[in-house]
């Protein structure tokens, strides 16, 4: 697989790479399917506005699993995603993706980059192809958290174009002096492997920590994995080869165009999804699983306190399932929270932060860098 579907051939420390779910004005748009082949699109997102107001410079658009989701599909290609190869190999200086199922927040740790995953609200969602509307983010992948946070500063603030913002104009991404106090799930840092549970506890040596219950732990990907399959079944609705998009050929009727479009424009894990989601929306259905997930969602993010301690550290990696490391990368989404994931003496950490509280996570990550 390659690395941009359309390199823009300019490079230096101002460059950022977008992934293809992000809109360009001119530029064609596919989130990684072909259900979205010859789509053009007629404007910039936010962020990419943002971008050329603050001086930065597209260094092109990044290939991506379709649509971003959760690649329960099992394959042998363990190449990493274009987005982490453009920051990781130098190409770019930074990546803007979506990263909802945790690929990019895995990854970048293991390619000597980092990941911040925002606070829900603080950066337009305005021009990103969406996949779960509730919990869809833009991050930034770079390769010092530092120099990151100063690019969140650009794209971060209100935009009366995306509904789901916070009122605050702009955001101030730097360190703080409060103090940091670390909430350490043992339970759940025991299920790492030996050399990422001995980086854990020498990361928190430097900072007062005390341990936690993560409640609901078990039920995380559960959870996300319900949710998301609705919201993304809903707006995976809207591609039926009418609009816009690719298109079959050799229907008979509307219905024939619409089964043959999306069976051949979809792939396997969007088909999968969309038919999970439709279940689960299902009359019979909404209640027991719907419903109960988004009642457990609320008590999930009841749950974090942060009352005892300011940030939670978490491994990035407990399995070789994707389906159980989901649980890792749920927290922030569910909970609208702010993270960052890294590389510690080449164990990948993540730490998440209430919201708005990135500050926070800067702090951290500075104090364990020095």
């Amino acid at each position: 697989m390659g690395l941009f579907i359309e390199d823009y051939k300019v490079s230096g420390a101002d460059t950022v790479a977008l992934e293809d779910s992000i809109m360009q004005k001119g530029k064609q748009v596919t989130a990684g399917s072909r259900i979205l082949d010859n789509f053009t699109s007629p404007f910039n997102a936010t962020v990419v506005d943002r971008l050329l107001d603050g001086g930065f410079k597209i260094s092109g658009r990044t290939v991506m699993d379709e649509f971003g989701l959760l690649k329960l599909s099992r394959d042998d290609d363990n190449t990493p995603s274009g987005a982490l190869r453009a920051v990781s190999e130098g190409i770019s200086a930074y990546a803007l993706c979506n990263d909802l199922f945790g690929r990019y927040r895995g990854e970048a740790p293991k390619n000597d980059c980092c990941y911040i995953h925002p606070t829900y609200g603080t950066v337009s969602r305005y021009g990103l192809i969406p996949l779960a509307s509730s919990m869809d983010q833009i991050g930034i992948v770079c390769k010092d958290l530092s120099q990151g946070f100063k690019l969140l500063s650009h794209l971060a603030g209100k935009d009366p174009k995306d509904g789901a913002m916070f009122p605050d104009s702009s955001y101030n991404y730097g360190t703080t002096d409060e103090k940091i106090t670390l909430g350490v799930p043992r339970s759940v840092v025991e299920k790492a492997d030996e050399g990422t549970r001995e980086a854990i506890m020498d990361f928190i040596k430097e900072f007062s920590s005390t341990d936690i219950n993560l409640e609901y732990f078990d039920l995380y990907n559960q959870v996300m994995y319900i949710l998301s399959s609705a919201e993304i079944s809903s707006n995976l609705s809207r591609y039926d080869g009418i609009k816009f998009g690719y298109r079959a050929s050799g229907y008979t009727n509307i219905d024939d165009l619409y089964i043959k479009t999306r069976s051949e424009g979809f792939g396997l894990d969007a088909k999968l999804t969309a038919i999970m989601g439709a279940m689960i929306l299902s009359k019979d259905q909404y209640g027991p699983y719907y419903e109960k997930a988004m009642k457990i969602r609320r008590l999930i993010k009841e749950s974090v306190k942060f009352d005892t301690y300011k940030v939670i550290v978490l491994p990035c990696r407990i399995s070789d399932d994707p389906y159980e490391n989901l649980a890792l990368y749920s927290l922030a989404p569910l909970a609208g929270l702010p993270s960052v994931s890294f590389s510690y003496k080449g164990h990948g950490i993540q730490l998440v932060a209430g919201v708005k509280k990135e500050n926070l996570l800067l702090s951290t990550w500075e104090v364990s860098m020095a």
